[in-house]
């Protein structure tokens, strides 16, 4: 490829699901998958992966080399996510954002209290009221651990990469292939086809 740079070469396609069961990582032996996956794309080739959960190819690999593998993977899709784990890495890999957040308050000031002896309330004969509205940026997660559990069928949030730059983390709306092309996501929906 590199002597022949005009020249079209196919692209070769690696697919595998339940991937935990089959996942290796090298660490200093040039063997492992994270290796390959990294060296492959120069050879045009399209690593996808499917695993039950980031927990699932953790505990099939030593110590914490599931890291070096999973950063491996440009595009990660996450679909519902059962285990706190997941959710949590998956949260931190879509990485915060800062956020407006409103804060209120309310207090009341009374000169003279009393109690009513109609109604047993306190009550004044000069009293003030204000409410106070502020807002503080603060540095949240772009998705909280729970909306991965939260996702519903045909959802999931992509950290998607489109061959140049990364994308930030966003919600994408499936279409399964038995379904017609021509209705929207939302239309499905409607219908009760999702």
């Amino acid at each position: 490829m590199e002597l022949e740079p005009g020249r079209y070469f196919r692209e070769a396609l690696f697919l595998c699901d339940e991937y935990q069961a089959f996942a290796t990582v090298g660490e200093s032996d040039p063997t492992g998958d994270e290796k390959f996956f990294a060296l492959s794309r120069q050879s045009k080739c399209i690593p996808i992966v499917a695993t039950q959960s980031i927990s699932s190819l953790k505990t099939s690999l030593s110590g914490d080399t599931w890291r070096t593998l999973l950063q491996t993977f440009r595009t990660k899709l996450f679909l519902a996510l059962s285990d706190d784990f997941s959710a949590e890495i998956a949260s931190k890999l879509c990485g915060r954002d800062d956020q407006m957040m409103p804060h209120y308050s309310i207090s009341e000031n009374d000169q003279d209290a009393r109690i009513s002896t109609l109604n047993g309330r306190a009550m004044a004969h000069k009293a003030a009221l204000s409410v106070n509205k502020n807002f503080s940026i603060q540095t949240r997660p772009l998705f909280e651990p729970k909306v991965f559990g939260d996702l519903k069928n045909a959802q999931c949030i992509a950290l998607a990469y489109d061959g140049v730059n990364p994308l930030s983390a966003r919600i994408c709306y499936l279409k399964p292939h038995y379904l017609d092309n021509n209705q929207s996501y939302q239309e499905q929906v409607d219908k009760g086809l999702l």
